[in-house]
C-alpha cells in the first residue's frame, strides 16, 4: 500500500510540475530551434505573461492618462488569446474618445513652430517640412547662431539638410521618398522637443558633428537672409558629408516604418528608449510584426527583448522539460513494473527464486 501511494504522490508532483514545465518547455524548444532575431525573441518572451500582466500594464497606462498605450496593450492580448476585464475593456474605448476630443489647433501650431507635443502637432510639423519650409527654418535658425558665435544643434542641421534633400527627391520621384522624408521631419520634431533618447541623440549627434560643413552652413543662412532659396537649397548640400547623409536617411527610414506600423506614441517612445541607432531598426522589424500592438511589447518586454537574453531563459525551460520527460519515463516504467507483478505474480517470483 505505502508504493501505491508514493506512486500516487509521484505522478500527482509531475502533473503540476508539466502544467508548467509542458508549455513553457515547448514554447521554448520552438524558440531555440526557430529564427534567431528580436523578432522571434518578443514572440517567445509573450508566451511568458499572464492576463495579470497585460491587466496591470493596462492599469498603469490609464492611470497615466495614456490612452495610446492602454489600447495597444488590450490589443496586444486579444491577438494572444488572453481576456482582459470587460470593464477595463470599456475604461479604454472611453479614454480613446476622450483624447480624440482634444484635437484642436495643433496641427496649424506644429506647422508654424515645428513643435511636435502631440500626433495633430507633429502632423502640422511634418507637413511644414514637406513643403521645405521648415528645414529652411530650421537651417536659417542654426546658421544665425553659428555666425554669432552661439551654440548649435548638430542633428537638428544635418535633419534640416538631409529633408530638404528628400524634399527635392520626394518631388522627382513623384511622393516614392515621401515617406522617408516623414521620418526624417519625425525624427527632427522629437530632436526639437527635447524628447530623443541621450544615448540615441550623442549616437547620430556625432555623426552629424563630424560631418558638418560650418562654411556651407553660412552660406545657407547668407542666402535665406537674402531671399535666395535656389542658393539656399545648392548651399545646403554640401552642408553635410555623403556618410552622414546616408545614415540619418537609413534612421529616417526606420522611424517612417515604426510611425507607418504602429504610430505617433510608439515612434516618440522607441525614439525616446532607444540606445542607438542600430535598435531604431530592431523596433522597427518588431513594428512590422506587432503592428499597433509594438508599444505593449515594447513596455511588457522592457530591456529584455533581444534574442541573447532570451537564450538562457529558453535553455532552462528546455532543460526542465527534458526533466519532466525524464520523470514521466521513469513513472511509466515503475508502474508497468507494478502491474506486471500484480498480473503475474508467479513467474515473477519463480523468477527471482531462480
Amino acid at each position: 500500500m505505502k508504493v501505491w501511494v508514493a506512486g500516487f504522490i509521484f505522478a500527482t508532483v509531475l502533473v503540476v510540475l508539466g502544467s508548467v514545465a509542458l508549455p513553457r518547455g515547448i514554447a521554448a524548444v520552438r524558440f531555440l530551434a526557430g529564427p534567431r532575431d528580436e523578432v522571434s525573441a518578443a514572440a517567445y518572451f509573450l508566451t511568458r505573461k499572464t492576463a495579470d500582466d497585460y491587466t496591470a500594464a493596462a492599469e498603469r497606462a490609464l492611470a497615466e492618462k495614456d490612452e495610446d498605450l492602454a489600447s495597444s496593450i488590450a490589443q496586444l492580448a486579444a491577438e494572444r488569446g488572453v481576456t482582459l476585464p470587460a470593464t477595463l475593456a470599456g475604461r479604454i474605448a472611453a479614454a480613446q474618445d476622450e483624447a480624440s476630443a482634444r484635437i484642436g489647433a495643433d496641427a496649424w501650431n506644429g506647422f508654424l513652430s515645428g513643435d511636435a507635443p502631440n500626433e495633430a502637432a507633429l502632423a502640422g510639423a511634418v507637413a511644414a517640412d514637406l513643403t521645405g519650409i521648415g528645414d529652411i527654418r530650421d537651417l536659417y535658425n542654426q546658421a544665425a547662431r553659428y555666425v554669432s558665435g552661439e551654440e548649435i544643434d548638430p542633428l537638428v542641421i544635418g535633419l534640416a539638410t538631409v529633408g530638404l534633400g528628400l524634399t527635392a527627391a520626394t518631388v522627382a520621384t513623384l511622393g516614392a521618398a515621401g515617406p522617408e522624408k516623414a521620418g526624417v521631419s519625425t525624427l527632427k520634431a522629437v530632436t526639437r522637443a527635447g524628447r530623443l533618447s541621450p544615448l540615441l541623440a550623442r549616437d547620430v549627434g556625432m555623426v552629424a558633428a563630424n560631418a558638418l560643413d560650418g562654411e556651407a552652413l553660412r552660406l545657407v543662412g547668407m542666402s535665406v537672409a537674402r531671399l535666395d532659396l535656389a542658393a539656399a537649397r545648392t548651399a545646403s548640400g554640401r552642408v553635410l558629408k555623403a556618410e552622414a547623409v546616408t545614415a540619418l536617411k537609413g534612421l529616417g527610414s526606420d522611424v517612417a516604418t515604426i510611425g507607418s506600423n504602429a504610430g505617433y506614441r510608439t515612434t516618440v517612445a522607441a525614439l525616446g528608449t532607444a540606445k542607438s541607432a542600430e535598435e531604431m531598426g530592431t523596433l522597427a522589424k518588431l513594428s512590422a510584426r506587432f503592428g499597433t500592438a509594438t508599444r505593449a511589447v515594447m513596455v511588457l518586454g522592457g530591456a529584455a527583448l533581444t534574442f541573447a537574453s532570451m537564450m538562457t531563459t529558453a535553455a532552462v525551460w528546455s532543460l526542465w522539460l527534458l526533466l519532466w520527460i525524464a520523470g514521466v519515463m521513469f513513472g511509466a516504467a515503475k508502474l508497468g513494473r507494478r502491474i506486471g507483478r500484480w498480473i503475474w505474480p508467479r513467474p515473477y517470483a519463480s523468477l527471482r527464486r531462480a
